[in-house]
């Protein structure tokens, strides 16, 4: 009968980007062999951070010093920006590259892909929740991680041996608290759409959802914008992602779920096939109430019921760039 959480809330976790490199993705290919790897953690601890190459929004170049990585948790800010605080359990939209320590090739970079990535706080490697935590919006932050705030002895396959140090460079391009919403200047649809459910809550702030008694079920997914933003208008360029803010309710308000109660902004991909493909077109900045039918094959063996809510669209990233 239920969505286990109900099915806004977990398709937008389940589509969430991983970080590859930091939270436990796959890394794009080998770059670096166990031995050199292991030669580099075998040197005794360093108390030199690194050398980087470039400004913000640049490519850097890293150069290591020829010593042991630090045993503790470095944070350098290379360079200052002006923008919001991160607070620890940000969603953050961040340039980055991430390399062994000692060794010259990168195993992750988001600017090989041509695109910032976008990620949670509450999702990524110890590493990057405390030492990205405190910057600012436009700074560029090096930091210096020992393994138990990386992978660990295990590592995370070929590219990051067991027993690690990493060194990223990662530039923060944005950052979103658990509060945002979409513009509180946005302008409602005139006239109202006549809709089957009652959204509650100011624009540019959190939103809830209930059905109207009696209110028919949806028989197909829609997603009918209620409120227009100014921002950017959401592409159809696959790999898009969306960063949202949602609120749901099961069809016999049983069961209500919130972005805005739980884990703050979460992020889906334009392309994927589901409903939010149908905020295409719509700009950052908007609230949309969403539909969706019940479902007798959810996939896991259980029925999915009928679910209301309403999305807020609070940034966007843009799709990697196409080699």
């Amino acid at each position: 009968m239920r969505r286990s959480p109900a099915v806004l809330t977990s398709l937008a976790v389940a589509a969430a980007l991983t970080l590859a490199g930091c939270s436990g993705g796959s890394t794009p290919e080998p770059s670096a062999s166990a031995s050199e790897s292991a030669s580099a953690t075998a040197t005794p601890a360093g108390t030199e951070m690194p050398t980087v190459e470039g400004a913000f929004g640049e490519d850097p170049k890293i150069t290591f010093p020829g010593t042991g990585a630090p045993a503790d948790l470095k944070v350098e800010v290379l360079h200052a920006g002006d923008g919001a605080e991160v607070g620890a359990d940000d969603f953050v939209v961040a340039h980055y590259k991430g390399q062994v320590w000692d060794v010259d090739k990168a195993f992750d970079s988001s600017f090989d892909r041509g695109a910032p990535t976008g990620f949670s706080l509450n999702a990524v490697i110890k590493g990057w929740k405390q030492g990205l935590t405190g910057t600012h919006v436009g700074d560029r932050v090096l930091l210096s991680i020992p393994p138990d705030l990386g992978y660990g002895e295990q590592g995370a396959g070929q590219d990051i041996p067991g027993g690690s140090s990493l060194v990223f460079v990662v530039d923060v391009v944005d950052a979103y608290g658990k509060g945002a919403a979409g513009q509180a200047d946005a302008k409602p649809v005139e006239p109202a759409p006549d809709l089957p459910v009652e959204v509650t809550g100011d624009l540019g702030a959190p939103a809830e959802v209930k059905v109207k008694e009696g209110a028919a079920e949806p028989t197909k997914p829609t997603a009918t914008v209620i409120a227009t933003g100014t921002g950017e208008a959401v592409p159809e360029t696959p790999g898009t992602t969306l960063i949202l803010q949602l609120a749901e309710n099961v069809w016999d308000n049983s069961q209500a779920n919130s972005t805005w109660q739980t884990s703050g902004p979460t992020s889906v991909q334009v392309g994927q096939g589901g409903i939010f493909d149908q905020l295409v077109g719509v700009p950052v900045g908007s609230r949309a109430v969403l539909q969706l039918p019940a479902n007798e094959n959810s996939g896991n063996g259980t029925p999915s019921p009928a679910i209301a809510g309403v999305v807020d669209i609070v940034g966007m990233v843009p799709a990697p760039a196409t080699k």
